[in-house]
Parts: C-alpha cells; structure tokens; sequence
C-alpha cells in the first residue's frame, strides 16, 4: 500500500507544480510580448523546439537517475551541486508549464495535417512521461541533500486532557 501512496505523491507533485507555474509563465509571456494588439501566433517550428527543449531536460534528469544507480556518489557534489540540481528541476518544470500555455495558446490556429498530428503527439508523451521525470529528479535530490524519504510520519503520543 506504501508504493500506490507513493505513486499518488508523485503523480500528483508532477502535474501540480507545473500546474501552478503556469500562470505565472502565463503573465511572463503576456509581459514580454507587450501591448502588441492582437495574438501571438505560435509557429509549428517553435512549439517543436520547445518540445526538444523539455526532452533535453527530461533525458538530463534520466541520465543523473541512471548515473545515481550506477552507484557514483553524486552527494560529493556539495552545494554546488544541490542549487544546481533544484535549479534543473526547476527548469523542468518551468518547461513543462511553458509547453502548456503555448500549446493552449497556439495549437488551435495551426495548419490540419500529419505534421500537426505529430506535433500533439509529442505534446501527449511529455505530459505522460513527466511523472517518470518528476521521479528521477527526486531520487536525484534526496540523494544529494542526504535525506531519507519515509511516508510515514511518527504519530503524537495521547494526551490526556480534560474539559
């Protein structure tokens, strides 16, 4: 039962914080393209090098996984290492929230086709690997940052009070 709870946990940390980054990715976009009147018309091409983007992070993370169980101490690292791991999970994230407000923002006014078909299912394979990312950061960063992940959480011992 432990593992289906951790299961939960991790599907649920991987859709939630992109999930919550993208109104703020949202507000960035809306900010740097400016008062431009009308939309922002989102290329084939650039939602393409997004994706790559994201996978480029994505295999980096699964490299650091396989690098973890290949047994290299990645601990050594220090803090150095530490920032630098939390700031590529970070990133991650941001990705993955960028590719949900462009993808809403610009899928729709793309061409009918093969090449469009393609394109979304690309978009579908980083929504259902990033609960894979999510857990190969984690492992990653328990590691680094020297903690022991339990679910169970001590219980408080019973005091007695009376009314």
């Amino acid at each position: 039962m432990t593992g289906f709870f951790r299961m939960v946990e991790l599907t649920f940390t991987a859709y939630a914080v992109p999930a919550l980054l993208v109104p703020v990715v949202w507000l960035a976009r809306r900010l740097r393209l400016g008062g431009r009147s009308g939309r922002h018309s989102e290329t084939a091409a650039g939602l393409n090098r997004a994706l790559a983007g994201y996978a480029a992070v994505l295999l980096a993370w699964l490299g650091a996984r396989i690098v973890l169980a290949l047994g290299v101490p990645v601990e050594r690292g220090g803090r150095v290492a530490a920032v630098a791991l939390w700031i590529a999970y970070a990133v991650l994230n941001l990705l993955l929230a960028s590719l949900l407000v462009r993808f809403t923002a610009g899928y729709g006014d793309l061409p009918e086709g093969p090449s469009r078909d393609r394109l979304f299912l690309r978009f579908l394979s980083a929504i259902v690997v990033q609960p894979m990312a999510t857990a190969c950061a984690f492992a990653v960063l328990y590691r680094i940052m020297g903690v022991v992940y339990h679910l169970k959480v001590p219980g408080l011992g019973a005091v007695q009070e009376g009314i």
